[in-house]
């Protein structure tokens, strides 16, 4: 076996010697690295104390764990309130400010505000930035959990387990989504279409496309059923319901949650005629 390393008498050697060469073929050094044990070869064991190792003890467990977890998690989180919260301001102001000055279409209005109003203006929430969210980021994400490959002809051909699926959609993150209200029992919330920008507990927070701005909208997810799809090729999707009683958890605790069957007597409205 060849143990010759350039790299050694190259990199190592030639930056401590000036004649690195010519001491490794008088022999005077090698090109190889070797490893020794620090202790000369004597065996070695862990010491125990307390008869528990002392790298597994739960003071070095807990010192392992992020120091600011906490204060991370509640600064995002506040982050992303205030930025939700400033969005929806400045869309409900420039619909005020396009009924005031009677502006119809959509660049005229946002030409306006970036003329007039330049802090309206860059609040809006812009519906194309976070586009490729949903198409580049969640839509891939689902194909991987699904195991869809690239190049489906037809959806016909695609061999899922429905069990499998549905145990894997359940616990799936929903940050990106692109979902659509189908049934509500608030009559108001039927037919909202948009991307979910975060996944909470009891709401999907969604931004939608507006006829002159986009908005950001809170749609509880009790008493509701949502719709998405995944994009199996250019003309065939796969489509799923959601049903909003059962989804009232946040994605990091659906992860490790099994849902069982249960009785549903108490979404019958689900199937009536209202």
């Amino acid at each position: 076996m060849n143990r010759e390393q350039t790299f050694i008498t190259e990199q190592i050697l030639a930056k401590s010697l000036p004649t690195a060469e010519k001491a490794v073929d008088e022999n005077r050094l090698q090109d190889t690295l070797l490893l020794l044990p620090t202790d000369g070869g004597l065996s070695s064991r862990l010491k125990k104390k307390n008869g528990k190792l002392r790298l597994l003890s739960g003071e070095h467990i807990k010192n392992s764990t992020h120091s600011a977890y906490r204060e991370i998690n509640k600064n995002s989180k506040h982050a992303l309130k205030s930025y939700i919260n400033g969005a929806r301001k400045a869309s409900s102001t420039a619909k005020r400010i396009a009924s005031e000055k009677n502006l119809r279409e959509r660049p005229e209005l946002l030409g306006y505000l970036k003329e007039k109003h330049p802090s309206v203006f860059g609040s809006i929430p812009r519906f194309d930035q976070i586009l490729p969210m949903h198409e580049e980021l969640w839509v891939n994400y689902m194909r991987e959990i699904l195991n869809i490959p690239d190049d489906v002809p037809s959806a016909s051909k695609l061999n899922i387990n429905g069990t499998n699926a549905l145990l894997k959609l359940s616990m799936a993150d929903y940050n990106g989504c692109m979902i659509t209200v189908t049934k509500s029992r608030n009559e108001n919330l039927r037919g909202i279409k948009g991307i979910v920008i975060w996944d909470s507990q009891k709401d999907f927070i969604l931004l939608c496309r507006g006829e002159l701005v986009d908005e950001i909208k809170c749609v509880p997810k009790m008493g509701t059923i949502f719709a998405f799809e995944i994009p199996v090729n250019k003309d065939e999707a796969l489509q799923y319901t959601i049903l909003g009683d059962r989804f009232k958890y946040r994605s990091s605790d659906r992860a490790g949650r099994k849902f069982k069957s249960r009785r549903c007597d108490d979404m019958l409205y689900y199937i009536s005629g209202r």
